[in-house]
């Protein structure tokens, strides 16, 4: 007998005991019965209506100080966990302005449902200091859009004038070659060549800067068409001819056929103009440029070796990156662009660029891509 007055004790302890814990608990408390039931609510969530009562609520399946739009959701939420036994939280908006966070829980005996209980809390001054947080960003963002504006206008800008007086020297050019002027010696006709074939890369290459501050927000869409690897080569190898000459540089081009590929032949040129640029710049006077283009698996491949400064691993590691520069590693001048946006067209093209440095002062810069991808297909990179 006195077993069970003493376990009857201790029920009873711990019965008030949770009484009170939910009584003072500071966030709303409901418990609600297998039936959907209201059967216990704390003063907390009394709190958060106004007015509002237990009598009103004990009882009944509804709340009738939540307006018809939340009572669907709390009893859409409440049979949702009734049938599906786990955990639902959501978000109520009140008609006294409170922003509620509402957590319900299934009460399970014996795999079966008993009831549930939820924990109500007022969130509205947390939403408030968040929705200022992110006005605050927002208004940030914007003024980094407008500069961000600002700086393409002027990119656009500065690339249609230069446009202009590109087009006047192709045209000239032409004239040139036609005789207009007189007749020209093979010497002089290979120079102005070299300089129109040069004059109408740079016209593409500002075509393809305003289209993409015109139309992409700094994205270029490539687009893919077949064209020989080894033609391409010897067209930048001829535009680059004179510069090697200057530097006393033999240029060497190996290759077994012409590779045939399927890329964006502009981006592609781009790419190889950079490299071949980078490798008569650094590369020691007297001294022999090799270019090499070969199949590797399905891959295509293109690299140059020049005799150049070795470059350290720590600094091989950021090479490629944005505004990082290769003539700042051997203490000149650059945008540190000319090798990021390298590396971004290779990979739009699913290849990749690479650098091999040897401490004999041998560099290998070079590059790989598939062979073949779909011709039909236009991929955006931003650069």
């Amino acid at each position: 007998m006195e077993n069970i007055k003493s376990y009857y004790d201790s029920l009873e302890f711990n019965s008030n005991l949770l009484d009170m814990m939910f009584k003072f608990y500071p966030d709303g408390i409901v418990c609600k019965d297998s039936e959907l039931k209201y059967y216990y609510i704390n003063d907390s969530y009394c709190r958060l209506f106004s007015p509002c009562d237990n009598v009103n609520i004990i009882h009944n399946n509804n709340n009738r100080f939540l307006s018809d739009k939340n009572l669907k959701l709390v009893n859409s939420a409440d049979k949702e966990i009734r049938e599906n036994l786990y955990s639902l939280s959501y978000v109520l908006n009140t008609e006294n302005n409170k922003i509620l966070s509402v957590t319900t829980s299934p009460v399970i005996k014996d795999s079966a449902f008993k009831g549930l209980i939820s924990c109500v809390k007022d969130i509205t001054q947390e939403e408030t200091i968040k929705e200022k947080f992110v006005n605050s960003h927002f208004k940030h963002i914007n003024t980094e859009k407008q500069l961000q504006q600002q700086r393409e206008a002027f990119v656009a800008s500065v690339g249609h004038d230069l446009k202009n007086p590109t087009i006047a020297q192709i045209r000239g050019l032409e004239l040139l070659l036609k005789g207009e002027f007189g007749e020209l010696s093979n010497e002089q006709r290979e120079l102005l060549t070299m300089i129109l074939d040069s004059c109408r890369y740079m016209n593409g290459m500002l075509s393809s800067l305003l289209d993409t501050y015109r139309n992409y927000d700094g994205v270029i869409k490539l687009n893919f068409s077949e064209f020989s690897m080894l033609e391409l080569v010897n067209e930048c190898v001829s535009e680059m001819l004179y510069v090697a000459r200057d530097k006393e540089l033999k240029i060497a081009i190996t290759s077994s056929n012409n590779y045939v590929i399927t890329a964006d032949q502009v981006q592609i040129k781009r790419v190889i103009m950079n490299l071949l640029t980078n490798a008569i710049k650094y590369a020691y006077k007297n001294t022999d440029l090799i270019l090499r283009i070969f199949e590797e698996s399905a891959y295509i491949c293109f690299e140059f070796e020049n005799n150049s400064p070795y470059i350290a691993e720590e600094k091989q590691k950021t090479l490629f990156k944005k505004y990082v520069s290769y003539s700042g590693i051997h203490n000149g001048l650059g945008t540190g662009l000319g090798l990021y946006a390298s590396k971004k067209i290779i990979e739009s093209h699913n290849g990749k660029i690479y650098l091999k440095s040897y401490k004999d002062d041998r560099n290998i810069f070079g590059f790989k891509i598939p062979e073949k991808q779909e011709c039909s297909i236009i991929k955006e990179i931003l650069l």
